[in-house]
């Protein structure tokens, strides 16, 4: 794995999201609302496997991406990556780093950056949703898929990140 593997891993994720985005823009069942976070994941998973400077400086360039591409609110996901990013490292400090630990963070930063970006619209009346109905609608649907898409690809990308962090220390200069 060469030193673009992070920035190509990053990107692939983003552009994936746009796609998964094209199919679920339509309400699920006619019912459901999902919102794809996978960049998010990637990003809780780097900042623990890889390191604090790498989440926070990916989180700042995606989020500013994200930002432009998907919202109309410049800011939102730029402080919102990074700061998610800084808090799991700082966690990091008292919990052990394993795929279970990742996998709850993830959970929880996906949890945070949707009642984050809800309220966010809710203050600039963006959304005429109510909370309830942003909770069932919305919240629980895309949390409940991607529990189920955590528990899949935790292990495999922990272990893709921690082999790349080992080929990195074995190649840089001490």
């Amino acid at each position: 794995m060469n030193r673009f593997f992070l920035s190509s891993l990053v990107t692939v994720v983003f552009l994936f999201e746009s796609i998964i985005v094209q199919l679920f823009s339509y309400p699920l069942f006619d019912v459901y609302l999902l919102v794809p976070r996978a960049l998010l994941i990637v990003l809780v998973f780097m900042t623990m496997f890889v390191g604090q400077a790498e989440g926070m400086t990916y989180g700042f360039i995606f989020g500013l991406l994200y930002d432009v591409v998907y919202t109309e609110i410049l800011g939102a996901y730029t402080f919102a990556f990074p700061l998610i990013a800084y808090l799991v490292a700082k966690a990091m400090n008292i919990l052990h780093k394993n795929a279970w630990t990742a996998s709850f963070f993830s959970i929880v930063a996906i949890a945070s950056v949707e009642w984050y970006t809800y309220a966010i619209q809710l203050v600039i009346s963006g959304t005429t949703m109510s909370a309830p109905t942003f909770f069932q609608v919305r919240f629980l649907p895309t949390l409940f898929i991607h529990t189920i898409v955590i528990l899949l690809i935790a292990y495999p990308l922990k272990q893709t990140l921690l082999k790349w962090g080992e080929k990195q220390d074995e190649s840089s200069p001490m």
